[in-house]
């Protein structure tokens, strides 16, 4: 019977291309006696909606070991088919898309005699051996080809390979004298001794847990790697281990240290790692992958996981690494109080720290980088300040300050005092910070009075943005500005402070800075690859940065001059996956991103450097919010909230806000930190986070599948099916409904920093920019 399933799947994803053209043959190897092989046959060409279709039919021959994939070659040499893997079972058809003609005419300049060959090939990895790729199959040639592929016999290295992975995979067939092979029921505790099956021989072994009654981890003699055993058959326990198990199983113990759920043996001079540890940057360290060590060098920490970079032959990366799966050695520990050993290991992440900083060069290297180039903005204004500056902070008097000795004096107005120090504004509006125990006896006596004051201008003293109080959205918002001609469409949208800039972060891996007034496009990146779709932007509260957070867990900090220009200042691997939602600190320093893999990270804006992060999720994090003393961090994926301490550094506050984390049901937190608006449904529930209760719910007609407050707190902005809603969160309605496209979820929402405009994608290749007033 014909399988469509099957065959849909085919001519929907597969399609036949080709890569760098190898001019060496591929090297195969006979078919092992013991392997699968098939039968190709009907090679022909046929019709279809999507164009030509080649198309053959196969069978399996022989049923045997390996796992059989399809390969191609070409008179020029090997070829490679691109897309899903094709699964290869009893019989069937393989059906390719003909992408030959573009070929014919770059490789033959127009030979219409142009031909490709098909067969099935077995990789075998280099487990016992050389490993290599082997024939199993006859072939089948569509065109005309020249050579035909050959194949030669396996040599001696490769036959005892293949004879002990074969042995490999069958357990012992006798045991040794005084033992009986094992069963399900075979009693077994840490610490006995037992044999193992291995390449057709027992070799001593310990245990060291029992998991099932199917299963043993053990210790092989001279390995230090422990290894998973089936029960059955492929252990042998002696008589004499046996009887001491079931008269007295407590004298047996294990003596071996391993990190949590690993499975290879620590040494001596190796420890766990700490998250106390406090460790100089580029210390060699170890992390168990694949039940091996790999040397890794230390970046940064949080209080979850380690920044680390991976060096290798090809290339080095950065990863983020569990704390419980890195160790450390004694004398690395011991050198961290070693200034040439500082210097030793500085050394082995200065390649990737230069990597760094050359990321904020000249336009070139930034195009080389992959990253948004922004020579196109020579011309273009300065980026303008809020136009709702953040508020004055109340400020003591005017008065001098000196030092312990008398010799250093300044005139300042004082700010506040915190955690031993205190902030001083001077003359030139700058701000300094000194501790307090360097202060003169007098100025110290100053500081304990007036902190005894109750109407203390030191008490909790914040710079808070402009609330927007002053805008009004009664009215319904009209459009000012429209940019089109978005390839496959906008997937995250900001507006810069002052109202001058329109950022666009594009689902094809591109970005786009745009004038508000115009929509004139100044700068178009091109693809990112490197960095995925861009799913968050913004720009700090200051307007001095620019930031683009991609797909791939890539952040790109753009520095902004005072001309406009904007400049590529570092990339910074802060996430695993895709960046799911963005919100900076007042100053602009900090930024608090959350991302699909259920982990929400607070990072330095200036060097990526990471501090803290807040994990155990149900799902990826849809709303980031640093409260504004910068003192909290709030981090929703819709279902639950936490509220994490930066001071304390640890959650302190986590309850059920929403039924489900379900996709599509946005959420948002307030500027000031004080209220959640949660998508449940066609419904959004509000909740006071200062109360931990929920305050109302506002009825709608529909998901809202993007949300944003307002400056003023009171308001929010949510996405539906091509219409951007209005709600007054005080007076738990729908103030405006107001239509961007049609048929076209509005995946994404933003409010300017002033909260008078209103931004969100219109359809799947444009972005509207919305009057409040």
């Amino acid at each position: 019977m014909f399988d469509f399933r099957r065959s849909a799947v085919f001519l929907l994803v597969l399609s036949l291309c080709f890569g760098a053209i190898a001019v060496q043959a591929e090297d195969l190897i006979d078919a092992h006696d013991d392997m699968v092989r098939y039968k190709l046959s009907n090679m022909r060409v046929t019709k279809g909606i999507t164009g030509d279709q080649i198309a053959f039919d196969y069978r399996r021959t022989r049923e045997g070991s390996g796992r059989a994939r399809i390969a191609a070659r070409t008179d020029h040499g090997e070829s490679r088919i691109l897309g899903m893997p094709i699964t290869i079972e009893a019989s069937g058809t393989i059906r390719l898309r003909d992408m030959f003609s573009r070929t014919r005419e770059i490789m033959n300049r127009g030979n219409d005699d142009f031909g490709i060959e098909f067969y099935f090939v077995v990789d075998v990895a280099p487990g016992f051996g050389p490993g290599g790729r082997f024939l199993v199959s006859n072939s089948v040639v569509h065109g005309k080809m020249n050579t035909k592929v050959q194949s030669r016999p396996p040599n001696a290295e490769e036959l005892r390979a293949l004879e002990m992975e074969r042995k490999s995979k069958l357990p012992p067939e006798s045991v040794p004298s005084g033992y009986v092979r094992g069963t399900d029921d075979t009693p077994l505790v840490p610490g006995a001794p037992i044999m193992i099956g291995s390449i057709g021989e027992w070799k001593p072994a310990v245990v060291v847990e029992t998991p099932s009654s199917q299963f043993v981890r053990a210790l092989v003699a001279d390995s230090n790697t422990i290894r998973t055993i089936q029960r059955k058959d492929w252990i042998a326990v002696s008589n004499d281990t046996l009887s001491q198990i079931k008269s007295n199983p407590s004298q047996f113990t294990l003596d071996i240290r391993t990190l949590p759920k690993g499975n290879v043996v620590l040494d001596d001079d190796m420890q766990p790692l700490e998250s106390a540890m406090g460790l100089l940057k580029g210390t060699p360290l170890l992390r168990e992958k694949n039940s091996k060590w790999e040397d890794v060098y230390f970046i940064s920490s949080d209080n979850i996981s380690v920044r680390v970079l991976v060096r290798n032959s090809r290339d080095s990366k950065v990863e983020f690494v569990p704390v419980k799966k890195l160790v450390i050695r004694d004398r690395t520990l011991n050198d961290q109080k070693s200034e040439a050993a500082k210097e030793s290991f500085a050394a082995n992440v200065a390649e990737y720290e230069r990597k760094l900083k050359s990321m904020s060069g000249t336009g070139g290297a930034m195009a080389s980088a992959g990253g948004l180039a922004m020579d196109a903005v020579k011309d273009s204004p300065a980026v303008s300040p809020p136009s709702s500056a953040p508020a004055t902070p109340k400020l003591g008097p005017k008065r001098q300050w000196s030092d312990q000795s008398g010799k250093f004096k300044i005139d300042a107005r004082l700010v506040k005092q915190e955690d031993g120090k205190v902030f001083l504004r001077r003359d030139d509006q700058r701000t300094i910070e000194v501790p307090v125990n360097k202060l003169s006896e007098k100025d110290q006596a100053y500081l304990s009075e007036i902190a005894s004051v109750e109407e203390s201008p030191f008490n909790n003293v914040v710079d808070v943005p402009g609330a927007g109080g002053d805008v009004s959205y009664a009215e319904m918002m009209r459009p000012v500005t429209t940019v089109g001609d978005l390839r496959w469409g906008a997937k995250s949208v900001a507006i810069s402070p002052g109202n001058r800039f329109l950022l666009i972060g594009r689902k094809a891996a591109s970005a786009s800075l745009c004038d508000l007034k115009t929509g004139e496009i100044l700068v178009d990146s091109g693809r990112m690859d490197h960095m995925g779709d861009i799913g968050v932007c913004g720009f700090t509260p200051d307007g001095k940065r620019m930031v683009l957070g991609g797909y791939k867990g890539i952040f790109e900090v753009y520095k902004a001059s005072e001309t406009g220009k904007l400049e590529l200042e570092g990339q910074y691997p802060v996430h695993e996956k895709e960046i799911t939602s963005l919100a900076f600190s007042p100053d602009g320093l900090h930024a608090f991103s959350g991302d699909a893999a259920k982990v929400a990270r607070y990072w330095k804006v200036q060097s990526g450097e990471l501090i803290a992060s807040v994990d155990g999720f149900d799902g990826k994090v849809k709303a980031t919010r640093i409260t504004p003393s910068g003192k909290q961090l709030i981090a929703t994926d819709g279902k639950t909230l936490k509220a994490f301490s930066v001071d304390e550094s640890k959650v302190i506050a986590e309850f059920q806000v929403g039924r489900s984390h379900a996709s599509g049901q946005a959420a948002a937190i307030s500027p000031d930190g004080r209220m959640l608006a949660v998508g449940d449904g066609y419904k959004i529930d509000l909740w006071d986070l200062s109360k931990q209760q929920k305050l109302s719910t506002m009825e709608g007609s529909e998901i809202n599948w993007s949300m944003a407050f307002a400056p003023d707190n009171r308001h929010l902005v949510s996405g539906g099916n091509g219409v951007i809603y209005v709600w007054d969160c005080e007076r738990r309605m729908k103030l405006q409904t107001n239509t961007v496209g049609k048929s076209f979820y509005v995946q994404a929402v933003a409010v300017s920093p002033d909260g008078t405009h209103v931004t969100s994608p219109a359809d799947h290749s444009s972005v509207v920019v919305m009057s409040v007033q």
